[in-house]
């Protein structure tokens, strides 16, 4: 009778000492959002060993649990994580010396970690390197990472970071690389970058940036490498976006929208050695567009719309090696454009690629082509002449006919995926109502979406070349005594028939200055006035 009621007893005393217990009553003694933890006030709270507190949703992995002796920590948020409040973050200041920070969630749902811990972060003097991934982010506020006076490395990519705030990126004296890809940024103000003195990187790729304010790298003097690909940018670029930036190296602007490329877009870049434009919808191109850039090497000018290109392109590119044009819609090339990158190929390793995805109508305007491939001695541009072909027909077609040209306004068709739709950017939000419109180029937003090489929507990605075979020829098959129209030098992409033709600046090159043989003799038998007369074109 008496075994039972003492089984029972015992049971008791085990349940209210067990921990599941004890966790309930703790929870329950805690404010609601608030997580103040008072049966630990009386000790510290190591942040490497938090697999010991159950009510915690944090965990870290360090590289050395004891207090403040850890020089690493991975740190995962799970479940509803804990919020802005939570004195947790303060308990940071157990490891001091950690140089190397990672925060991970694995939490399901949007309260996981929607906020970057900036409290946790004061607590770390010596961080050299933190990087936040797969978080709920959607506002980086301003002074975000204010004490970090020894950052080095700052990535918060594959977040769902829509806006940066007023110096949200500000005043970190040893920040050098900068990884803000695969957000949602809609915008970029000129206040959001300030006090970086040797930021080197700064990587903006696979957002939906729409605007840029005119001087919004203003203050990024020691910037090498910028990356905005994968953008919403569309329209003409203004030079004024890359005021300040007199130390980039390598500028990408792949896959966005940009339709026209303005004199001197890119001028204040003047260290600039590789310039990226593929995947664009650019229809023109300035003949000083590419003005202001001696030290140019690489130039990319791929998947684009260009029907033609003005002669003066390619001028002042001094140090030009690398040229892509490929996948345009390229029916002539004269030899006026190309002649400045061709004056290097007996000096200097020069690549261009040209002929696959452009189908030229064929005329005189081509046959320097021909006769560069029978006399170069660079392999690769021989090859790249030899296989280039133009169309005899006299329509439209070969206008079309774009081999690999984007069928996508903005990018491939990966990037109009079911992410970019779940952010449903229509330009018409609060945060891009409030952008500053002091100037820059772009539009105000817009959900990107597949078009066709014509403007015309489409969902099928990149379309196939409609090409009909028994309307090409070989370039190199063309002859000078039967090829069709007369060749003239393109000014601002219009003919210039008061130009000399193509023909006449190639053979200027070898043909002699002195007047020929029956000339020679002609002006024997003319007395000496008429003569000079002949020769220096004026009246005897």
């Amino acid at each position: 009778m008496l075994g039972q009621p003492l089984r029972a007893l015992i049971f008791l005393l085990l349940v209210y000492q067990n921990d599941g217990y004890v966790t309930y009553r703790r929870a329950k003694s805690q404010k609601q959002n608030i997580r103040s933890y008072p049966d630990e006030a009386s000790k510290d709270i190591n942040i490497c060993t938090l697999e010991q507190k159950n009510t915690i949703n944090l965990f870290c992995y360090c590289d050395e649990p004891t207090f403040q002796l850890a020089t690493m920590a991975d740190c995962w948020t799970f479940n509803n994580g804990e919020p802005r409040e939570a004195s947790i973050w303060r308990e940071f200041k157990s490891q001091t010396n950690l140089t190397k920070l990672t925060f991970n969630v694995r939490g399901s749902t949007a309260q996981t970690l929607s906020f970057v811990p900036t409290e946790a972060l004061a607590q770390l003097p010596e961080l050299r390197t933190l990087e936040i991934v797969y978080a709920h982010i959607k506002t980086v506020h301003s002074h975000a990472f204010a004490n970090l006076s020894r950052l080095q490395d700052l990535a918060l990519g594959r977040n769902q970071i829509e806006t940066l705030s007023r110096e949200s990126i500000a005043h970190l004296d040893d920040l050098r690389v900068v990884t803000l890809g695969d957000n949602y940024i809609n915008f970029i103000n000129n206040d959001v970058f300030a006090g970086l003195p040797v930021l080197r990187k700064l990587y903006m790729d696979r957002n939906n940036i729409s605007y840029i304010a005119e001087g919004a790298f203003e203050q990024l003097n020691k910037l090498e490498e910028l990356d905005l690909s994968e953008n919403l940018l569309t329209g003409s670029l203004s030079r004024y976006v890359f005021l300040g930036l007199m130390s980039l190296k390598r500028l990408d602007m792949r896959a966005n929208r940009l339709e026209r490329i303005g004199p001197e877009a890119f001028a204040e870049l003047v260290s600039l050695e590789e310039l990226v434009l593929e995947d664009n919808t650019i229809r023109s191109i300035d003949g000083k567009g590419f003005s202001g850039l001696p030290n140019l090497v690489r130039l990319t000018i791929a998947a684009n719309r260009l029907k033609m290109l003005d002669d003066r392109t390619f001028h002042h590119l001094e140090k030009l090696r690398f040229l892509d044009m490929r996948y345009n819609n390229l029916q002539t090339l004269t030899y006026a454009t190309v002649e400045p990158v061709m004056d290097r190929f007996p000096n200097m390793t020069v690549y261009i690629h040209l002929q696959a995805g452009n189908v030229f109508e064929c005329d005189c305007n081509l046959l320097w082509m021909k006769r560069v491939a029978a006399d170069t001695s660079n392999e690769q541009l021989s090859r790249e002449l030899m296989d280039a072909k133009c169309s005899i027909n006299d329509t439209d077609g070969p206008a079309a006919a774009t081999g690999r040209q984007t069928a996508v306004s903005g990018g491939g068709p990966d990037k109009v995926g079911s992410r970019r739709d779940d952010n449903k950017l229509d330009g018409g939000g609060s945060d891009t109502d409030d952008r500053k419109e002091t100037g820059g180029y772009g539009s105000k937003g817009g959900d990107r979406k597949t078009v066709d090489v014509d403007g015309g929507e489409e969902h099928g990605g990149r379309l196939p070349p409609p090409l009909d075979e028994s309307q090409m020829v070989s370039v190199t098959d063309l002859d000078e005594n039967t090829c069709p129209g007369k060749e003239q030098a393109v000014v601002d992409g219009t003919p210039d028939a008061a130009q000399n033709s193509d023909r006449v600046l190639w053979e200027s090159k070898s043909a002699a200055a002195a007047p020929g043989p029956s000339v020679a003799f002609a002006l024997l038998l003319m007395p000496l006035p008429w003569a000079t007369a002949v020769l220096f074109r004026r009246r005897p």
